[in-house]
This record gives structure tokens, C-alpha cells and sequence, in this order.
């Protein structure tokens, strides 16, 4: 019997004698529970080791913040969150198996929401830091510190490989590899739940429960997954692009999805000697050309059928505020179909706050699911082109890339229309507020 099978009850010594009390005849259910506590105890052992070795050097250093930005801050503040509650985790369950009588929880399955919360917030921040290449600028940026640390994050490697790099310092592979560790435990977790659930009666409530328990961790797994794949690919694309354009888009929560040089599209009727870059990022719309780089907010963009042209089905249209519909054409009928399709996906997650959370709800612009977003649509815009509506904003509803709807318009000078409106026109009872009333108001009133 393998020291797995047995329950440590207690531990004894005194001089040059010591023991330890075990009991072999365990139940499955709590052999499980040993693994799953000794397991977490090894996971906050190995954070705590990290933490101490890299992530609070990294913290403590006074130029760090300034020249790596908030995202590798909240992936570093996440680490030692999810350290902390490594801790809490593991001190319940071994309290739980030592002292089954009492009536403790145990977060880690009872209180899945938080769980899953922290591990989110941590694999959301990694993704985001993976995007951007922030680990190779964190060994870049702090070489020296890497030096002095180096020798004791090397010993953390369960493989030894991409830890240091020819000069000895640690690695930008070697750092992301030691960031991964909560991903991986995560992997462990719907593992031992799901064995956990195998001891319970089939269809029982306990079995119901850990079976859903199971569920949410797999659910969580299969978004960290999307997020990461499209962050490599967003970090291969940052690194293929040119600089100047790379220092405009670089965002951390920014993922590519589609651009024409991947994806042919092209636009139409253009000229011999123009050239066109499309570019669809999980927010915008980046049309770049020679005369400059023009970027469509993905809450305002419009997917319209343009009739046959030759045909063949292949060209869609695009509708912004202020600009003529751009019309592009693909080579063919699928083309275009998969080009619509990502673009439609990626305007329905647009109005979701961040990539991940997207992602949370097995979000993700490369997908099966066909989404059609809503031709009404309420955003805020400011005008930039209109000469009579010129640097003014708008609150409001829109429809196929005009105000259309119950509306706030305000003017740099003060002048608010609220009301409704019809195709760009105002329409209908509004309430208006004219700067020079209220200048009238104010000298009437200086004068009595």
C-alpha cells in the first residue's frame, strides 16, 4: 500500500525517537481529500517560493512600475493574491481531514465563485501581459535583479529547460513558464473534483453538485485556453507588424482576429498603385493605407449584403458614422462568408468590457456560433467631420451608423439638444439648452 492509501494522524517525537501514527484503512472519498490537500499545499509551497524569489523583488523595485505598466502590476498583485488563498485553502483541508467532526468549509469547492474569481482575474492579467511580449520587457527592464534571482528560480524548473538564457540571467520562456503554474493547477482541480464526484450515488444531490462544480472549472479552463491562444497570436502579430503601427494599437486587452494580409480582402475599385491593410482587432476596425491609419470602434461598425456584383457573392460593406461605407471584396463566396462571420462576432462582443470577459462566456470572435449583433445600438461618439456638429458628443441610440432615437447631444460650448431623432435629423419633442439664453440669464441676473 502506497503511502497515498494511508491517513497521517499524527506525528510524535522526543530525543533520537520519533513516529507517526497512520491508518490504513482510508475510504476513497478521503484518500481524495489527502491528495487534493496535499496537493494544494505543494501549490501554495511552490508560489511562495516564486513570490519570494522573483515576483516580490520585482514589486519592491522603485523603477519597475514606471517602465513595465499597470498590467504586469495587477498580474504580480493577482500572484500574490492567489498565493494567499493557496494558503487559506490548504490550512482548511488539512484541518478538515484532522478534525472531520467539526463544521468547516472548504472554499475550494464550496465557494466556487470566489475561487473562480481570483484564478480569472490572475489568467486574465497573464493573458493580457502574454499579448503585449510584458515578460520579455520584465526580464528586459530589471536584467540586473534577473542576475541576483536567477540561481534560485532555475531550482523551481520541474524540467530545467528555456529557464536561462547563454549569459545566465532567467528567461523571458523561463519567467512566462513559472507565471503558468495557477493555469496548470487548474487543469488538477477538474481532475479531483471529477474523482471526488465519482464517489458519490449516480444522480444523488452531493454527485449533482460536484458534478456542476466540475463543470464551472472545465467552463473556466476552456476560456483561459481561447484567451491564451489569441493572446500568442496577437503578441506573433505585434512582432510582425511594424513598429509605428505596433506603438499606436498595442493594447493589453487587444486581440487580433482577422487582417487582410492573412485573410485576402480587398477594396473596391481601388487604385493600381494604393495600398489597403484591414485590420479587425476584438474592439476596432483599423483601415491603414499610405495617407495614414484610420480606426472604427467596433460598437459603431455595420455588416451590410452588397448586392451581386459579378455574380459571385463576395463583397460586404461597411458603415461607420461620418464616413462613406467602405465596400470589400473577397476572392470568394467562403471568403467573404468567414470575414462577415468574425466581424459580426467580434461587433456582439464588443459591447462586453474586456476580451476575457468575452471569453467567460465561451466568448471568443473564433467560434462556431453564428452572432448576429443589433441593428439599434446605444454608444457615445463625437463628431469629427460634420462642420455643424464638429467636436460635439453624442449619447444615444444609432442605427446603421446614424442617430437614430431617444439621444443627448452637447455641443464644446455648452449647447445640449436631448430628444429623439430620425436618420442624423432631429425629430419629434426635444428639449434644448442655447448657450446665449443662459448668458442673458446670467447678466439679467448681475444686474438686479
Amino acid at each position: 500500500m502506497g503511502f497515498k492509501d494511508m491517513k497521517v494522524r499524527g506525528i510524535f517525537a522526543g530525543g533520537f525517537i520519533c513516529a507517526c501514527l497512520i491508518d490504513l484503512s482510508v475510504p476513497a472519498f478521503l484518500g481524495i481529500l489527502y491528495e487534493l490537500a496535499n496537493t494544494e499545499l505543494q501549490f501554495f509551497v511552490q508560489l511562495n517560493k516564486l513570490r519570494e524569489a522573483a515576483v516580490q523583488p520585482l514589486l519592491d523595485e522603485k523603477t519597475f512600475a514606471a517602465s513595465c505598466g499597470a498590467s504586469i502590476l495587477l498580474l504580480l498583485q493577482s500572484f500574490v493574491e492567489l498565493e494567499t488563498n493557496a494558503a487559506k485553502n490548504a490550512y482548511r483541508l488539512w484541518h478538515l481531514i484532522r478534525h472531520p467532526d467539526e463544521n468547516w468549509t472548504m472554499p475550494v469547492l464550496h465557494d466556487v465563485e470566489n475561487q473562480q474569481e481570483l484564478n480569472r482575474k490572475y489568467c486574465n492579467a497573464f493573458c493580457d501581459v502574454l499579448a503585449i511580449n510584458g515578460f520579455a520587457l520584465c526580464v528586459k527592464v530589471t536584467s540586473s535583479l534577473w542576475k541576483q534571482v536567477s540561481h534560485k528560480v532555475k531550482e523551481m524548473m520541474s524540467d530545467g529547460k528555456g529557464t536561462a538564457s547563454s549569459r545566465g540571467t532567467l528567461s523571458a520562456e523561463g519567467f512566462q513558464h513559472l507565471m503558468e503554474e495557477p493555469i496548470r493547477r487548474m487543469t488538477q482541480y477538474t481532475k479531483l473534483f471529477a474523482n471526488l464526484a465519482q464517489q458519490n450515488k449516480q444522480r444523488s444531490r452531493p454527485f449533482r453538485w460536484e458534478q456542476e462544480v466540475v463543470r464551472k472549472w472545465n467552463d473556466l479552463l476552456t476560456a483561459v485556453a481561447l484567451n491564451k491562444e489569441a493572446a500568442e497570436r496577437t503578441r506573433a502579430f505585434w512582432d510582425t507588424c511594424s513598429p509605428k503601427i505596433a506603438d499606436l494599437l498595442k493594447t493589453p486587452g487587444r486581440r487580433i482576429v482577422r487582417d487582410s494580409k492573412s485573410y485576402p480582402v480587398s477594396l473596391l475599385n481601388a487604385g493600381r498603385f494604393t495600398s489597403h491593410w484591414f485590420i479587425l482587432f476584438n474592439d476596432v476596425f483599423v483601415h491603414s493605407q499610405y495617407s495614414g491609419l484610420n480606426g472604427y470602434s467596433l460598437s459603431l461598425v455595420w455588416v451590410d449584403p452588397v448586392v451581386d456584383l459579378e455574380g459571385e457573392g463576395s463583397a460586404f460593406a461597411l458603415t461607420f458614422p461620418e464616413e462613406t461605407p467602405l465596400t470589400l471584396v473577397c476572392s470568394n463566396a467562403h471568403d467573404k462568408a468567414d470575414w462577415v462571420k468574425h466581424l459580426n462576432d467580434a461587433i456582439y462582443h464588443s459591447h462586453s468590457d474586456t476580451w476575457s470577459s468575452q471569453c467567460d462566456q465561451s466568448k471568443t470572435t473564433i467560434s462556431d456560433v453564428r452572432r448576429t449583433p443589433p441593428l439599434v445600438r446605444y454608444a457615445s461618439y463625437t463628431f469629427t467631420k460634420f462642420p455643424s456638429l464638429k467636436g460635439a458628443v453624442y449619447m444615444g441610440s444609432w442605427l446603421c451608423g446614424k442617430m437614430h432615437g431617444r439621444g443627448e447631444l452637447v455641443w464644446p460650448d455648452g449647447e445640449k439638444y436631448v430628444g429623439y431623432f430620425r436618420q442624423n435629423f432631429r425629430h419629434g419633442l426635444v428639449s434644448c439648452v442655447f448657450v446665449w439664453l443662459l448668458s442673458v440669464f446670467r447678466f439679467s441676473c448681475s444686474l438686479l
